[in-house]
């Protein structure tokens, strides 16, 4: 029975132990983390979503005009910072935020977009191929849901954020983008 529970705490640690080395680590410019909005859960989709870090080591989230810097802090710090940015804008009263950083690839994100917010299968990351549009991103995320907004469908590439009204698309492409990698696109709720 001893050692059923000493091999019980040893497979504990193990797995625990990748967890609390993530959350030890300090983040840097180009590192890929996963945001998480838990509460309040009616929004968490349009907020929960991968993201990377730009060139300067800032973030940034739905809703809140300016950039959250995250370069040096641990994932825990920056979950609290942007706790507390969204409670300052008077966003959400009380939001409950988890940071949990890319591991595996030195945090960078390579040749994927993100595609979050209103899309069917609640968030995700893309492979991007050579050439691909905005509405083939979000058509690989599911498409639309009942709720989006498609007149407000959002890119974020490094600091700049661009809005596309995606009843709009024409035949050509001029307003169906082609995407970059590690580019970020919210689908907000109508």
């Amino acid at each position: 029975m001893k050692s059923l529970i000493t091999l019980l705490f040893a497979l504990a640690v193990m797995i625990l132990a990748p967890t609390a080395n993530a959350q030890t680590i300090a983040l840097a410019a180009g590192n890929a983390i996963q945001i998480e909005l838990k509460v309040p859960a009616e929004d968490a989709a349009n907020v929960t979503s991968m993201y990377s870090l730009s060139a300067t080591g800032t973030v940034r989230l739905p809703y809140l005009n300016t950039e959250i810097l995250a370069v040096g802090l641990s994932p825990t710090a920056l979950a609290r910072k942007i706790e507390q940015a969204y409670k300052a804008a008077e966003i959400y009263t009380n939001p409950t935020i988890n940071v949990i950083p890319a591991i595996g690839t030195g945090g960078q994100l390579n040749n994927i977009v993100i595609v979050g917010g209103e899309v069917k299968t609640g968030g995700r990351e893309v492979p991007l191929r050579d050439g691909m549009r905005l509405y083939a991103a979000i058509t690989s995320a599911g498409g639309f849901t009942d709720f989006a907004d498609i007149r407000r469908v959002k890119i974020i590439r490094g600091t700049r954020s661009l809005i596309y009204d995606m009843r709009k698309i024409q035949e050509d492409g001029s307003n169906n983008p082609v995407l970059q990698s590690n580019d970020q696109i919210i689908v907000p709720s109508d």
